[in-house]
């Protein structure tokens, strides 16, 4: 990866001709306690007739140091969505509304903070946060590093581009610092990436997006293509590192018991919806969307007996001609007569800081709460400890 693949800019009718305009996207602000606040926020592949809503109307928040976690199957608009966010969607993608607004401290004089709209932001502003601020790591490593440059290069162009009065031998010595930090040894810098791992060439793009020391990282399914070893050895260095440097993370999986052990708060998404948000271990021990509990069945648990993996029967819905009601209805187990006719909007449930999106928790319902989405969440039990069989 060089220092300019975050410079794609994402089509969007929001920010064109931002060149030509007056004024900045930027403006300092007190301290927030949310780096990161997504507001009604959609995202269109295509235009016109051909349009295609990839993402519907999202809403988030991630607060400083913390892990907001985001499931869901292929095709639910996880990607989509971070990408459009911090602007890297490529065409046909197009923001068609909303607000992503970044809270960060300011380099030198860390009680000046600076709010930051990304969908307006001009290329310049949004140069000065990137890798800066947030940082991504991609899916592929091996496709995200450039093939013909040695992994020291790789490090070089970033810093050389971003702390531009850096010399060379103190660049060397942050490249060989930022190794060390993910378990790998400095000859690794003379290496082209095709001669590592492929745990080791995450790794070093874990390195890469801590070069800087950002407030924000993205991380987009960086375990799926690793076996289940070095996803748990990636996993625990993550978990490590936020603890030592505070920075927050989005973390973007299909596998829930990932997250479970990592994030804070996770948001599960379908058909480019969130349909439910909630602490990690109350997700995972008490879910309360069947799209959850679909997904919690799909993996097998850690611990505990042996049990048969029922998974989601059929396919997630054609974008472009989704049901009228709820988008989950032709799946679901529980679905009622209301589900096929009416959208469910993601609501509070209780008195808990938890939202989720179907016609069972809706306080006009007359139709019983299933067992399995009315559990009592376990309050002595945390995210890490709570990879053992659910009740």
């Amino acid at each position: 990866m060089s220092a300019d693949t975050f410079d794609i800019q994402a089509v969007s009718p929001l920010n064109e001709g931002l060149e030509e305009q007056e004024g900045s996207a930027m403006a300092n602000v007190e301290r927030s306690e949310f780096v990161l606040e997504v507001s009604n926020f959609s995202v269109d592949y295509g235009v016109d007739e051909n349009m295609v809503r990839a993402v519907n109307d999202v809403t988030l928040h991630l607060r400083r140091s913390k892990v907001l976690g985001i499931a869901g199957e292929s095709g639910s608009g996880k990607s989509t969505l971070v990408y459009a966010m911090t602007r890297l969607l490529r065409a046909p993608g197009v923001i068609s509304g909303g607000d992503v607004t970044l809270n960060f401290a300011n380099r030198g004089d860390e009680k000046v903070f600076t709010s930051l709209n990304l969908v307006t932001a001009s290329e310049k502003e949004l140069r000065k946060v990137r890798w800066s601020h947030v940082s991504i790591v991609l899916q592929s490593a091996l496709s995200a590093l450039n093939p013909v440059l040695r992994v020291g290069r790789e490090f070089d162009e970033v810093l050389k581009t971003h702390r531009p009065d850096m010399s060379k031998v103190q660049r060397r010595a942050r490249a060989v610092e930022l190794l060390t930090m993910v378990g790998l040894n400095e000859d690794r810098l003379a290496r082209f990436p095709h001669e590592l791992s492929g745990g080791q060439r995450q790794r070093i793009m874990i390195a890469l997006a801590l070069a800087l020391d950002p407030d924000l990282v993205i991380m987009d399914e960086p375990t799926t293509a690793l076996d289940v070893v070095t996803q748990r050895e990636i996993i625990s260095e993550l978990h490590d590192l936020r603890s030592r440097f505070g920075f927050a993370m989005i973390f973007i999986t299909h596998d829930l018991s990932l997250l479970v052990e990592l994030a804070d708060e996770i948001v599960v998404m379908y058909a480019g919806e969130i349909v439910e948000r909630a602490g990690a271990s109350e997700l995972y021990e008490a879910p309360r969307h069947p799209y959850t509990l679909g997904l919690l069945n799909s993996f097998p648990p850690l611990h505990g007996p042996r049990r048969e993996l029922t998974g989601i029967p059929g396919s997630p819905p054609d974008l472009s001609d989704l049901p009228a009601g709820c988008n989950f209805y032709p799946r679901c187990p529980f679905a009622m007569s209301r589900c096929e006719n009416e959208a469910p909007a993601l609501t509070a449930t209780g008195n808990s800081d938890r939202s989720v999106a179907c016609w069972l928790h809706s306080s006009d319902s007359s139709v019983p709460v299933p067992v399995e989405l009315s559990r009592t969440p376990n309050p002595a039990r945390n995210s890490v400890t709570s990879l053992k069989e659910r009740p």
